[in-house]
């Protein structure tokens, strides 16, 4: 899948993030690039719709690890941007969300930087006019040597 979408509202980042949600598969790891403010969060609550969760999804800023059930899919959305290094991987549970077979929705995907990543999706987002945001997605991706 390889797409882009201009969302002008929050319904339709909702409803981009739904399509994605939808298409992904036990395992997939999203990683989401974007400033702050370019509406992540948003695009993960629609991804939680289109995997069957009825949860309210909120940003894991300050916990890092939100999970989220009831859906055909564990849903797992981490923030990175606190974290120093690798080490700090293991003590959130990266490695072993990874072994879930869950969808694992990441932010701040530079932090991963060096560590070796299964088949991964490609969500990149910036912000346009007004309350615009322009995402475009690719995936899944295998690793690169």
């Amino acid at each position: 899948m390889h797409r882009e979408s201009r969302c002008a509202t929050v319904a339709e980042t909702h409803a981009f993030g739904a399509e994605i949600g939808a298409a992904v598969v036990g395992g997939d790891l999203l990683l989401l690039d974007g400033d702050l403010g370019a509406g992540k969060t948003t695009l993960i609550q629609g991804i939680a719709r289109g995997l069957g969760c009825s949860d309210p999804v909120t940003s894991p800023t300050f916990n890092l690890v939100h999970e989220y059930r009831g859906g055909r899919l564990l849903l797992v959305h981490m923030d990175l941007y606190r974290l120093s290094g690798p080490d700090d991987l293991e003590s959130i549970g990266f490695y072993d969300y990874l072994e879930r077979g869950g969808v694992i929705a990441v932010e701040w995907p530079e932090r991963l930087a060096g560590v070796d990543l299964p088949p991964r999706w490609r969500v990149s987002m910036r912000l346009e006019e007004g309350e615009a945001r322009l995402i475009a997605v690719t995936g899944p991706m295998e690793v690169q040597p």
